[in-house]
């Protein structure tokens, strides 16, 4: 198995590990996949493809979740306990219906320590986030760790330390999923309307237990979503 990532064109190069017979698949945040017929590689061959992803369709039940119900996900979740014990920053249910912002991104343009970086060049585009009050990076800025629901959802720059991979193949697959995983914006979840509540933890020092607390793996702080979704998921 191979596999790449595209850049900010959209383009990408893919070395099939060896002649034979293979499945290409394409795959985004927000997008169905796509996988091809399959294609046959012979020594020397320099083939060219193109993949058309179509947007995937959120289906949003008929029935509305409550305030009672995504208060009691919430609570069950610990955030407002974690919003009492004050380390972080806590953006509720009420401040984001308040805000009606246009991108996810744009919730957090208030919370102080966050910087929002253009993912390409020009004035169009999504954003990843970058927190000042992180323990390394050039300035005491990086990306910090993203959880959603509950469940890590990237991994941002800082990353515990592992044995380097035995071979060419691994060491490029594993460049290849970290350069997967810093393509990813928090816009990609989903619109606000989609978000119950946000916590920013801006460095190690304030991460709680659950999502990493003081380790190598939260020294650029984490950013915790919480999503409606969920509560429909779990609301009795």
């Amino acid at each position: 198995m191979a596999a790449a990532t595209s850049d900010a064109g959209g383009y990408w190069r893919l070395d099939a590990p060896a002649p034979g017979t293979y499945y290409l698949s394409a795959r985004r945040i927000g997008y169905q996949p796509s996988t091809s017929a399959a294609v046959t590689v012979r020594q020397g061959d320099d083939l060219s493809f193109e993949f058309r992803l179509r947007p995937a369709a959120t289906t949003l039940s008929a029935v509305e979740v409550s305030a009672q119900a995504m208060r009691r996900y919430l609570e069950r979740a610990g955030f407002y306990e974690r919003q009492r014990a004050d380390f972080g920053h806590f953006i509720s249910p009420e401040k984001i219906e308040a805000r009606q912002a246009a991108r996810i991104t744009d919730l957090l343009t208030s919370v102080p320590g966050v910087t929002l970086v253009r993912m390409t060049t020009g004035t169009v585009g999504a954003f990843y986030v970058e927190l000042r009050g992180s323990n390394i990076g050039e300035g005491g800025v990086c990306r910090p760790r993203v959880f959603v629901d509950g469940v890590l959802f990237a991994k941002g720059d800082s990353r515990p330390a592992r044995p380097a991979p035995a071979n060419a193949v691994e060491r490029r697959v594993e460049q290849e999923a970290q350069q997967l995983d810093q393509g990813m914006s928090l816009d990609d979840i989903g619109h606000p309307t989609t978000i119950a509540a946000i916590e920013v933890y801006r460095s190690a020092t304030q991460v709680p237990v659950e999502f990493g607390g003081t380790s190598v793996g939260t020294l650029c702080g984490a950013i915790v979503i919480w999503t409606r979704t969920g509560t429909r998921r779990t609301a009795q």
